[in-house]
């Protein structure tokens, strides 16, 4: 996991302006919200819970929400949206000392796990803080679905705001087949009172299979691994009650 991706820590700030115009935070709450609804969950986890964003509107819904980021500068924009406690510790080591109803990931933030040791570091440590029979929801990059055309291609694209336009430049690299990671490169160009700044960004992300997190999920302990959403790659699945 790179815990040096600008985008989540200096440019925090960034990250808060622009990815409510790439995610539907509410569409994500309704389709989780279901699913919790269903399984009687209402105390929540949300690991990679970034700038609170879809945090705080499950806390407008009445759920009882911890959140957890490894970037204290994430953590810092989100405490002045959110009521429950926010904890900055790694997804892969965590230990609350307390077991919740529901395990949330999304803002793909499982695709920063590189290797095998740390996918299975991280389900221990998602199992270990589920009740038995809770319920763990978490989104990924379906490695079926990846695009080679858009590698080695600069992609643009352009978000206006009141105050400022920002114009980010994605650069996707050195695809690896094998296991599904290749390198990212975003280039933002930050316009302001006639004034422009650019900043660069880059990090390594990793796409996944179905049966090879189904797989995984079902070695720790999980059973019922299902897609509820093609799109986002969204798997839910439960933790053996015993």
């Amino acid at each position: 996991m790179n815990s040096q991706h600008l985008l989540y820590n200096k440019l925090a700030w960034l990250y808060d302006k622009i990815y409510p115009k790439i995610f539907s935070y509410h569409v994500i709450f309704n389709i989780i919200d279901l699913q919790l609804i269903n399984n009687g969950s209402r105390k929540v986890l949300e690991v990679a819970c970034g700038t609170g964003r879809l945090m705080s509107i499950l806390e407008e819904k009445w759920y009882e929400v911890t959140g957890l980021d490894l970037s204290s500068h994430m953590l810092s924009i989100a405490r002045k949206r959110c009521q429950g406690k926010l904890i900055q510790e790694d997804m892969r080591r965590m230990n609350l000392n307390e077991k919740f109803d529901a395990v949330l990931c999304f803002g793909n933030s499982f695709t920063y796990i590189q290797n095998d040791k740390d996918i299975d570091n991280t389900l221990i440590k998602f199992r270990q803080h589920l009740e038995p029979g809770g319920i763990l929801i978490f989104d990924n990059i379906d490695a079926s679905k990846i695009n080679k055309r858009k590698f080695e291609t600069w992609l643009e694209t352009k978000f206006s705001f009141e105050d400022m336009i920002i114009t980010r430049r994605t650069f996707n690299s050195n695809y690896n087949s094998v296991n599904n990671t290749w390198d990212v490169l975003w280039n933002y160009i930050i316009e302001k009172d006639e004034e422009s700044e650019g900043l660069t960004d880059k990090t390594k992300i990793r796409a996944f299979h179905k049966n090879y997190l189904f797989s995984k999920l079902k070695k720790h302990g999980f059973i019922s691994p299902e897609v509820i959403n093609e799109d986002g790659f969204i798997i839910k699945t439960y933790k053996r009650k015993y």
